[in-house]
């Protein structure tokens, strides 16, 4: 009998999330990823001394970040989408193939955070879904793994994943004994 065991929990979710192949050119796509990710390193740096100006950076920097989202033509754009996430990989629906094998970057954005979250992963798995409708465009079940040596990245993953799977469990909590909040 064979037992399937998982590094760590998994969930359903909705997420701003957006993906490219590695190999592409990512200024190509997003000329201003550089000075975003300047603007990331030091509202991270400024957090311990000044939270709330770091705060107030981060969600200003998301607002223009959401703002240039809506407004690009790129498919590679973060929008909402419904994923399953883990601290070891992600999983989400496509109108893009990705070969098995091949590397992607993974941008999120985590409530938690409210930052943006770009983590490299490597395909385990697209498959084509079938089309309900002949007008529908074909759509892909990707899986991914993230790739190792991205620790703070997964842990801040690991820790969106543990408050998700908590709101559940009081959910159910409350749904089957709601007198015990």
């Amino acid at each position: 009998m064979s037992i399937e065991r998982r590094d760590y929990f998994r969930v359903d979710t909705s997420l701003l999330m957006g993906w490219r192949p590695v190999s592409m050119d990512p200024t190509e796509e997003d000329p201003l990823l550089e000075i975003n990710q300047q603007i990331g390193k030091a509202i991270t740096d400024s957090a311990a001394e000044q939270p709330t100006l770091s705060q107030f950076m981060s969600l200003l920097n998301n607002k223009i970040d959401a703002v240039r989202d809506e407004l690009s033509v790129s498919e590679n754009r973060r929008r909402k989408r419904r994923v399953n996430i883990s601290g070891s990989g992600i999983a989400f629906t496509t109108t893009r193939p990705a070969d098995r094998g091949s590397e992607i970057e993974v941008s999120l954005v985590l409530p938690t955070t409210n930052t943006p979250v770009s983590v490299i992963a490597e395909v385990v798995g697209c498959k084509r879904i079938p089309q309900e409708r002949e007008d529908e465009p074909e759509q892909y079940r990707l899986r991914a793994r993230y790739q190792d040596g991205q620790d703070a990245l997964t842990e801040q993953i690991v820790h969106f994943v543990s408050k998700i799977q908590q709101q559940i469990l009081a959910e159910r909590r409350h749904l089957t004994h709601p007198d015990l909040l």
